[in-house]
């Protein structure tokens, strides 16, 4: 089966997920706003360049680069659209309009001279073509503010791989803290799925778990009421039919060699047969009750699975002369079990496959590496599969072929069913895809090496 991820891993994965994203808009977003101020800066010194400009009638401006850290011109007016053409509007800030150079990914800005007709144009210094132009205080300046540049940057980053990485062990810690809340859950729930439902959950849990595990609690103890009055139900059924059921047969066969003519009697022969299913049926039940009732720790033997196989194969053989039957039995198949349970399990689905087989019923025991495999297949009419699910449970009946016409009371899968599980193996039951006819497959664990 495949393993699947812990609902805690899901949690933490997604919130972890969350908060990557929530950071990433984070940067993304003040990249934004650091964008905008650097822009709204660069109006800020254009518009101090132009105005010292402007107060102090400076003549000769073209590439002076000692205003602010900018460079400077002054075009004439037939000249300014030559200019823009090639440079793309980025915005308009306190009533100046922006651009930027699309090949250098320069800041630019023109004003308007107070005297005369030309324009004033204010860009930034093209640090890669230009560096060897500017003063050695300029030349230190821009270094000094691209070493700030980095560590601001690394302190970004520092801040929220931090912030990441303290999230993420503080939901670790309380993931642990849940997981340690709920493992009671899962042991008590593997033990109630075993029928141990003596199995109680630790209560000392903070709400809603207190809550939640005092009502499952609560639900286990009437479960396991429920069952034990059902065990002694059972066993009481099933041992008080049998007083009754004696005094019934004794009275029988009295009446009968006092009477020889009712031999031949067709109600006479009614009644004796209609004890004997009562005595069956009290069999089955009691049989059912102590395989259900029995409890893990029975001392288990190694048992020849192989010999007990062929030995019930034989006997089946040897009472159903009309049934073809095929078996394909692997020798020397040792299991460590309740040999009681083995021969319940093989002569019930044996005996359930002959009862409904048209002509022939098909064995097969082997041995994997990890289980033993029990499979047997009738080539009766099978079994719808609405009723699959059901056939297992104690008196279940179907409507078709197989009827109380012909047989049973319903108990026989019901009783495989329960040794079974006792033996901690698994049972399936399948309608054949080929031909027809049921399969009844059961898998036990391999608890002993093969020999021989």
């Amino acid at each position: 089966m495949k393993k699947r991820i812990h609902i805690f891993w899901h949690f933490y994965l997604g919130i972890l997920l969350s908060i990557v994203v929530i950071s990433m808009f984070t940067i993304v977003y003040f990249s934004h706003v650091g964008e905008k101020y650097a822009l709204k800066a660069f109006v800020i010194d254009a518009k101090q360049a132009a105005s010292y400009v402007t107060a102090n009638e400076y003549q000769g401006l073209n590439n002076r680069s000692d205003l602010n850290g900018l460079r400077v011109n002054v075009l004439e007016p037939d000249a300014v659209l030559a200019f823009l053409a090639p440079l793309e509007f980025v915005a308009q800030v306190e009533r100046t309009d922006v651009y930027v150079d699309p090949e250098r990914d320069l800041l630019i800005s023109i004003h308007p001279l107070l005297e005369g007709d030309g324009f004033l144009v204010v860009r930034e210094i093209d640090l890669e073509q230009e560096f060897d132009q500017l003063s050695d205080y300029q030349k230190t300046e821009v270094q000094l503010n691209d070493e700030e540049d980095i560590l601001n940057v690394q302190f970004q980053f520092a801040i929220v791989i931090g912030f990441i990485i303290t999230i993420a062990l503080a939901l670790l810690v309380l993931i642990a803290w849940l997981k340690r809340i709920l493992t009671p859950i899962q042991r008590a729930s593997l033990d109630w799925r075993e029928g141990n439902l003596a199995t109680r959950i630790d209560v000392t849990s903070p709400e809603p778990f207190y809550s939640l595990f005092m009502t499952m609690n609560k639900m286990a103890e009437d479960l396991e009421n429920l069952m034990q009055e059902q065990k002694v139900m059972s066993f009481a059924m099933s041992h008080e039919l049998r007083n009754p059921l004696n005094g019934l047969f004794l009275a029988i066969e009295v009446v009968a060699r006092k009477h020889d003519f009712l031999n031949n009697d067709e109600a006479y022969c009614k009644l004796k047969r209609y004890a004997n299913e009562l005595e069956s049926l009290s069999l089955n039940i009691l049989t059912l009750a102590k395989i259900s009732n029995s409890e893990n720790h029975t001392a288990l033997e190694n048992c020849n699975l192989s010999a007990l196989m062929s030995e019930r194969m034989a006997f089946h053989e040897q009472n159903n002369s009309n049934i073809q039957y095929q078996n394909t039995i692997e020798s020397n198949i040792e299991l460590k079990g309740l040999p009681l349970y083995f021969e319940l399990v093989i002569d019930n689905i044996v005996s359930n496959a002959s009862r409904y087989a048209e002509s022939k019923v098909t064995t097969v025991l082997r041995r994997s590496s990890e289980q033993i495999e029990l499979i047997v297949q009738d080539d009766g009419p099978g079994i719808s599969s609405e009723q699959l699910e059901f056939v297992m449970m104690p008196f279940s009946r179907l409507d078709y072929s197989r009827s109380k016409i012909s047989g049973g009371f319903g108990l026989g899968l019901a009783i495989v069913n329960a040794a079974v599980k006792r033996l901690g193996g698994t049972i399936e039951l399948m309608n054949n895809n080929t031909v027809q006819g049921l399969v009844i497959e059961i898998k036990l664990p391999n608890s002993t090496q093969k020999k021989g």
